[in-house]
């Protein structure tokens, strides 16, 4: 898995709602806000229920790759200028960086350079999530997270001015 696939992942799920794509690509050219609030239910229902089923196919190795990914891309958007834009609590935050990685990469790239950008209180938890809940359903384990990105809020201390 690199992160090429994984991105590509996100975008074949989108693409397999062709409304919610739609609306999708609109809140991507007019960042309105409501419509990204209206997508957020969206995200945490249809769009992961889509990468739930891209990840079934994958193997033991592929699914790793995928985790390790969204571990990373995680964390390094838990920074202090996007979370002034997003929520205030630790768990909300993290919550919120789902729903941007669920948004696909041209939203997460957007957030990543213009914080300001970001929407208050969008959140798709159980996007970040996704990946070991299949994991743990595929294999009989649990995936074990955090080997190489911590993707609990203030993680990443460069991204918060701590040393």
């Amino acid at each position: 898995m690199n992160e090429f696939k994984f991105w590509q992942i996100i975008e074949e799920a989108w693409a397999a709602s062709p409304a919610l794509l739609d609306m999708r690509n609109t809140a991507l050219k007019t960042n309105d806000a409501i419509l990204i609030e209206d997508l957020t239910g969206e995200v945490y229902g249809a769009i992961t229920n889509n990468i739930r089923d891209i990840l079934l196919q994958l193997d033991k190795e592929e699914l790793t790759g995928f985790n390790h990914i969204m571990e990373e891309k995680l964390f390094q958007i838990d920074r202090e200028d996007i979370q002034a834009y997003t929520d205030g609590s630790d768990d909300g935050f993290l919550y919120c960086r789902c729903f941007i990685v669920g948004m696909g990469k041209a939203y997460y790239e957007m957030i990543d350079e213009n914080p300001s950008k970001a929407t208050c209180d969008a959140e798709a938890e159980i996007v970040g999530f996704i990946g070991y809940m299949v994991y743990q359903e595929l294999f009989g384990e649990e995936f074990e997270r955090y080997t190489r990105h911590c993707i609990e809020t203030c993680s990443n201390t460069d991204g918060w001015g701590k040393a």
